[in-house]
């Protein structure tokens, strides 16, 4: 008995002094959150070797402040799913995630999504992994078609199709001269906006050069269009913030905005709805967003653990069982061939749509004023619906604060 107790003492203490402790920082809460951590305690029960702490940062805005203030006093975690992570990595001469990436021979690169990639970069290298990302699409409320004269199963195609649906659903239904239910509203003007650019042909930013080009001739000719949806009584001026309660109350005919929301509303709303493409201009095209998954270098045996860790949530199995529960789109192809993944797509259609949408994603390299031009497109934007700047003047206005910004 004595010595089978030593023996398990000295197990005991052996598999102690080879397990490492990691600190992971996640944005995810609610049942997002809980589907992540469930993932994660799986991988520390088979690799008993491992222990992670996870700590929840908040939402994104929050989670890079953290970031942020971790680097000036040199108390970064072990690695996390960091929103514009390239800006907190690579930006900061950290590529380590590349080094296990280029010498892990298991690890199947060709198999993600290249626009998750370019997503995952800095100056062109990769410093991060992309996960939990999203897309842009177009959710809109069957019944408030069907009322308008539309039919449910044709979502409008186009820029101009887009207007001429959304003005017909758009009603002022106690003659007090304001809609009580609108045709379109947008959540995350700027994410939207960079779309209808991407869909005119036009870029954001130039890659080499950091010089915006949403100023020129294209650029405007979006911005306009943006207008055009207000004054003439498609979208309302002003409201993109209650976007989400004004679809969930149904009195929205078109949602666009996240394709997360997807599964945060299936089944538990009142009315049927669909879920389509954004609609094109000359081109479909649609941006990426989200968050990346990143490593923040200490102790080879933590960062072999984070390594581990990070294998493991991008595995298609649990990669696609991440994704089916929490709208997220999987950024490696052989998700969609886990069988679990499969059977999920063929009995709900909408999720569908936006992996499907996934061809048509684009991206554009990390830089540090990226949260400054989301703030002046969002501010422009709304200039231009309050008729305070004409599309030409706010288009310009902002892409010459961003480039006085990018310079100094």
């Amino acid at each position: 008995m004595k010595r089978f107790l030593l023996v398990a003492l000295v197990v005991f203490l052996t598999i102690t002094a080879l397990s490492v402790e990691i600190v992971f920082w996640y944005p995810l809460s609610g049942s997002k959150g809980q589907v992540f951590k469930e993932i994660v305690a799986r991988f520390e029960k088979v690799y008993p070797d491992v222990k992670v702490k996870l700590v929840y940062t908040g939402k994104y805005s929050d989670t890079a402040q953290k970031v942020v203030s971790a680097l000036a006093t040199k108390s970064l975690p072990n690695g996390g799913i960091i929103p514009a992570g390239p800006i907190f990595t690579g930006a900061y001469g950290n590529y380590k995630i590349l080094e296990y990436i280029e010498s892990d021979s298991e690890f199947n690169m060709s198999d993600f999504y290249e626009v998750g990639w370019d997503y995952a970069k800095y100056k062109g290298k990769i410093c991060a992994i992309p996960y939990n990302i999203s897309t842009p699409v177009l959710i809109y409320n069957k019944e408030l078609m069907a009322e308008a004269g539309l039919d449910p199963s044709k979502p409008p195609e186009t820029w101009a199709e887009l207007l001429e649906y959304a003005k017909k659903i758009t009603k002022d239904l106690n003659d007090d001269g304001e809609p009580d239910v609108w045709g379109l509203n947008i959540k995350d003007t700027p994410w939207i906006f960079k779309a209808m650019l991407f869909q005119n042909d036009c870029g954001i930013i130039d890659s080499n050069t950091l010089t915006p080009l949403f100023d020129g001739p294209k650029g405007v000719e979006a911005a306009t269009f943006w207008k055009k949806l207000v004054d003439e009584k498609a979208m309302p001026v002003g409201m993109h913030n209650l976007a989400d309660k004004q679809f969930m109350s149904g009195t929205l005919g078109f949602y666009m905005g996240s394709s997360s929301r997807i599964g945060k509303w299936s089944g538990k709303l009142p009315f049927e709805v669909g879920v389509a493409f954004l609609p094109k201009m000359v081109k479909r095209a649609i941006p990426i967003g989200g968050a990346v998954l990143v490593l923040f270098p200490h102790s080879k045996a933590e960062d072999d653990a984070v390594w581990k860790l990070i294998k493991w949530l991008v595995s298609p199995e649990n990669l696609g069982e991440f994704c089916i529960m929490t709208g997220y789109i999987p950024i490696r192809k052989s998700v969609l061939e886990v069988p679990k993944v499969r059977k999920f797509m063929e009995e709900n259609p909408n999720y569908r749509v936006a992996f499907e949408q996934m061809k048509y994603g684009r991206a554009y390299w990390h830089f540090e004023q990226m949260g400054t031009m989301d703030a002046l497109l969002y501010e422009y934007l709304d200039k231009i619906e309050r008729g305070v700047l004409t599309p030409e003047e706010a288009m310009k206005e902002a892409a010459e604060k961003l480039r006085k910004e990018i310079e100094s």
